[in-house]
């Protein structure tokens, strides 16, 4: 589910001190959400760079195709802005050990020779 994954993204921003802004919505009429040029969730501040955060769950690789098909993308990295995919997975918080805790994948979104790179973090 989104929402939850926005909700941990937000927890991490507000660690990093970014400012930052929800751009996911609820269009009513559609009844659906909705992400701000079809691909953010979150947009972030650091006080140097502009950052996109894509928040997602388990279906991460749905979330890389559905980007390297987003007609918004190449134009967002153009202008010197940054996208990140941030999948949220419940990993053990030690090897061996019982204890769960969420953690995420983060992966960069970048234009290599006007293709669309992914590089996990």
């Amino acid at each position: 589910m989104a929402t939850k994954s926005i909700q941990r993204s937000l927890k991490l921003i507000k660690e990093y001190q970014w400012v930052y802004w929800i751009t996911e919505r609820w269009n009513h009429y559609t009844r659906r959400r909705e992400d701000m040029f079809h691909f953010c969730d979150i947009l972030c501040l650091d006080g140097e760079r502009t950052i996109a955060v894509q928040c997602c769950g388990s279906d991460y690789q749905q979330h890389v195709i559905k980007i390297r098909e987003n007609e918004f993308i190449v134009p967002w990295l153009r202008a010197g802005n940054e996208l990140q995919i941030w999948a949220w997975r419940k990993l053990k918080k030690k090897r061996g050990g019982k204890a769960m805790e969420w953690k995420p994948r983060i992966a960069d979104v970048m234009l290599v020779n006007g293709e669309i790179y992914v590089e996990e973090q």
